[in-house]
């Protein structure tokens, strides 16, 4: 198994996002800590200096991402693409840098998945229980007079953005990581929170201070 954090240094929202001060240490620090406890074949695919700078002081593999894949409108598969074209390796997960609560256990339980041979692909998500309205007014996941309770209510899986596995074969068929027979690793709520924000910025902060 090898891993993939894709980290580029650009971020509107947020800038140098991958690198901003969580509580002491640099964001990207908390995923690739998840990462190391599972195993030492990771590498972060950047284009950033200061980030390359970082993890090469983690003592992690850096793979220099070009130029066009660093742009707003790349896409992750082509960053995993490339990521394939450099490294061999027949099963890999894609670790996003975001996800600060991330745990080695999550990342441990998608390999048993895979490794079973219960299904192709593997990605993390969270339970909703929520009742979801469309742009016109319209329901979505319930029908109007016969809503149940939410402990009644069949739950949906929200992908969660925090980690995806699977094979290069599989992959590769459509360059796409929710691949085939897909099987889920459940996250709670907090366990899920990725830093798009400032809002998710102090959150994790103040989760991690308490």
């Amino acid at each position: 198994m090898k891993i993939l954090i894709p980290a580029r240094g650009g971020s509107k929202r947020i800038p140098k996002k991958n690198l901003v001060d969580i509580n002491g240490k640099p964001l990207l620090y908390y995923s690739i800590e998840a990462c190391r406890m599972f195993t030492d074949n990771i590498w972060v695919s950047t284009d950033d200096d200061d980030i390359k700078t970082f993890v090469e002081s983690m003592n992690i593999n850096v793979i220099d991402r070009p130029e066009r894949l660093s742009t707003d409108e790349s896409k992750t598969e082509d960053v995993v693409e490339h990521f394939l074209e450099e490294i061999d390796t027949d099963l890999f997960c894609v670790v996003q840098p975001t996800s600060p609560f991330l745990k080695t256990s999550h990342l441990a339980y998608g390999l048993e998945l895979l490794e079973d041979k219960k299904f192709d692909s593997v990605l993390s998500v969270c339970k909703e229980t929520n009742y979801y309205w469309d742009i016109n007014g319209k329901p979505i996941n319930f029908e109007l007079g016969n809503r149940k309770r939410t402990q009644e209510h069949t739950p949906w899986f929200r992908e969660n953005g925090a980690f995806y596995m699977t094979t290069k074969d599989n992959f590769l068929e459509n360059k796409i990581l929710q691949n085939g027979s897909v099987g889920f690793v459940e996250m709670n709520i907090q366990d899920s929170i990725d830093i798009d924000d400032e809002y998710d910025l102090e959150l994790v902060r103040r989760i991690i201070n308490d």
